[in-house]
C-alpha cells in the first residue's frame, strides 16, 4: 500500500507540471554553462505547450559545461536544426526549456545533442532597475547612519528655542504703531504726489507756452544782434577808431595816467593847504606857500 500510494503521489504530481509517465518519450540532451534554477521535471515547452521534462543533469567539469537530459514526447517531430533556450518560468526563479523544432525536414534522432541556448527573458529587463534599487538602498542608509550620528534632540530643541525667540521679539514689536506711521507716511506721500501733479502741470504750460513762442524768428533777432556785436568789437579793435586808439596807443594811456597823478597831487595840496586856494579877490598872485606831495 506505501508503494502504491508513492508511485500514486509522483504521477500526481508528475501529472499536474504536465508530465504524462506513460506516454513514450525520446531523450534529447542540451548543453550550458550555467543551469541555475533548473530541477529534474521543470517542463519543455513548446509554443506554451508542455511536451516534456528534464530528466538529469551531467558535469562535465572538464569542458565548463553541464549537459542536460531531456525527455520529450516521440509524436513531436524535432529537426536537426532545433534548438532549446534555457529560459525563466514565472517570476519566482523558476527554470523551463523552450523548445524550437527547427524548420529541416531531417529530423533528429533520439540521443542527440540539441543546439543550446539562454535567454534571460522578462527578468533581464529588471537588473538596471534592480542595480538603482540597490544604489538608492545604500545611499539611503549612509543617509540614516549620518542622521543617527547627528544631534537631532539638540537641533530641535535650538530650532525651537530660536521660535520662540522671534515670537517673543515680534510680541515685543508695536505692531499698531509701525502700521500707523505706515499709514501717515503713505499719506505724506499722497500730498507729495499731489504737489507734483501742480509742478507737472506748470511745466506742462510752460512747455506749451514755448513752443506757441516763433522760435525761427527769435533765433533770427538773436544771430543779427550777434552780428551787431561782432561788427561793434571789430570797430574796436580797429585803430582806426577812438576807443581803438586808446586801446593801441600807450601815448594816450601815458597821459591819462598824467592827468591822473597831478590830480592827486592836486588834491592832497588842497586838502593840506586850503587857503593857498582862497586868496581876497585883487591881491597878486604869488607862488603857493604849499608843497607837492612828494615835498618839492
Amino acid at each position: 500500500m506505501t508503494l502504491v500510494a508513492g508511485g500514486l503521489l509522483y504521477y500526481g504530481f508528475n501529472f499536474l507540471r504536465g508530465s504524462d509517465l506513460f506516454s513514450p518519450t525520446n531523450r534529447y540532451y542540451a548543453t550550458y554553462t550555467n543551469v541555475s534554477g533548473l530541477n529534474v521535471s521543470n517542463p519543455v515547452y513548446f509554443n506554451g505547450l508542455p511536451v516534456g521534462r528534464v530528466s538529469g543533469f551531467e558535469l562535465k567539469q572538464a569542458k565548463g559545461y553541464i549537459v542536460v537530459s531531456i525527455d520529450i514526447d516521440e509524436n513531436l517531430m524535432i529537426g536537426d536544426d532545433a534548438s532549446a533556450t534555457l529560459a525563466n518560468d514565472g517570476l519566482f526563479g523558476g527554470k523551463a526549456i523552450v523548445l524550437d523544432v527547427g524548420v529541416s525536414a531531417n529530423p533528429m534522432q533520439p540521443g542527440d545533442t540539441l543546439s543550446s541556448d539562454m535567454d534571460e527573458g522578462m527578468l533581464s529587463q529588471f537588473e538596471p532597475v534592480a542595480d538603482n534599487l540597490n544604489t538608492t538602498i545604500t545611499r539611503l542608509n549612509t543617509l540614516l547612519d549620518s542622521l543617527n550620528q547627528t544631534d537631532i534632540k539638540g537641533t530641535i530643541g535650538a530650532a525651537k528655542e530660536t521660535l520662540e525667540t522671534a515670537t517673543t521679539k515680534l510680541r515685543q514689536l508695536n505692531i499698531n504703531e509701525s502700521l500707523d506711521n505706515a499709514n501717515a507716511l503713505m499719506l505724506s506721500f499722497k500730498d507729495r504726489s499731489d504737489q507734483l501733479e501742480g509742478v507737472l502741470a506748470s511745466s506742462k504750460n510752460l512747455v506749451d507756452s514755448l513752443n506757441a513762442v516763433p522760435l525761427a524768428e527769435t533765433l533770427q533777432k538773436v544771430n543779427e544782434s550777434l552780428d551787431h556785436v561782432n561788427k561793434l568789437l571789430i570797430s574796436v579793435q580797429s585803430e582806426d577808431g577812438t576807443i581803438g586808439k586808446m586801446l593801441n596807443d600807450d601815448s594816450v594811456y601815458n597821459s591819462l595816467n598824467k592827468l591822473l597823478v597831478d590830480m592827486d597831487e592836486l588834491i592832497i595840496h588842497f586838502n593840506n593847504y586850503p587857503k593857498d586856494f582862497m586868496s581876497p579877490l585883487g591881491r597878486k598872485n604869488k607862488k603857493l606857500k604849499g608843497k607837492s606831495q612828494d615835498g618839492k
